[in-house]
């Protein structure tokens, strides 16, 4: 699998309904006691588009994506409009484990007094870091890697922490190797293609 750093149609990823799937095992004991275990540290994301037959040159666009990337072969950026957006409020980075100066940049959802802390891969260019230190907010002049989601931050002391701005994208590639789409006729011709579904690729 290769990774194409091209961005599904965004006026098309706009349509999907999706969201986060966890990788949990459950059983009952004899009392009716239920037990759980999580298999995965971070959930997969997984969307479905019905494509709206909007326009022949839009469908255009679709179809040439889903060949570039060989149906299912490859994976690539997938913009959800129900969380893109990041902000100093909602992210974190995490130290990559193993190598000096690299932090990993991360959103996090918090409630009550949990949070839970989900790596960003897939982070748009131009998205700024910032330190916190002693209470003080300020902008580092180290921008994060857009394939990667790492940055390397020099001078880190005890007690610092960082928080990032911008917009991510979520890796994914599409789970059916086959398309299936159907002319709706008209003056138009447009074309209708339904049952899209993406699922996230762990990188």
């Amino acid at each position: 699998m290769a990774f194409f750093e091209q961005l599904f149609p965004p006026e098309i990823s706009r349509d999907a309904e999706g969201g986060p799937r966890f990788l949990n095992s459950k059983a009952y004991g004899s009392s009716g006691q239920r037990v759980t275990n999580r298999e995965a540290a971070y959930p997969l994301h997984e969307y479905r588009v019905a494509h709206p037959p909007k326009t022949q040159a839009e469908f255009e666009s679709l179809r040439a994506f889903f060949y570039v990337v060989g149906g299912d072969a490859d994976a690539f950026r997938f913009k959800d409009w129900s969380d893109f957006l990041a902000t100093a409020a909602n992210t974190t980075l995490k130290a990559v484990v193993g190598e000096a100066n690299t932090w990993q940049l991360c959103r996090t959802y918090s409630f009550g007094t949990r949070m839970f802390v989900r790596p960003i891969y897939k982070p748009v260019a131009g998205a700024q870091v910032s330190r916190v230190r002693g209470g003080v907010l300020t902008v580092l002049p180290y921008a994060p890697d857009p394939t990667t989601g790492r940055v390397a931050i020099a001078g880190h002391q005890a007690g610092d922490a960082y928080v990032w701005t911008g917009e991510f994208h979520v890796p994914v590639a599409f789970k059916d190797p086959a398309a299936m789409w159907q002319v709706m006729g008209g003056e138009g011709l447009i074309t209708h293609w339904t049952s899209i579904e993406l699922e996230e690729e762990r990188l």
